[in-house]
């Protein structure tokens, strides 16, 4: 699989860790292993920001209906 999107990006200056981070962590990773990421990136907190992107052009291609596996 391959994408790319293009389009404007700002950092967002509200962003908050536990509001912003946890919410996509329990989402896509689900209660428990949502929670283990959030324990392990722990230390990462300080330095985090979050990027907002406005997707304005974007390209996808899946490879495995070429024969690819």
């Amino acid at each position: 699989m391959y994408a790319t999107v293009e389009g404007p990006a700002t950092i967002d200056p509200t962003f908050d860790w536990e509001r912003d981070v946890r919410a996509v962590a329990l989402r896509y990773l689900g209660e428990q292993m949502g929670e283990l990421y959030l324990t392990a990136t722990a230390a990462d907190h300080e330095n985090a920001v979050l990027i907002r992107l406005k997707p304005e052009r974007w390209q996808t291609v899946d490879f495995s209906k070429f024969g690819g596996s």
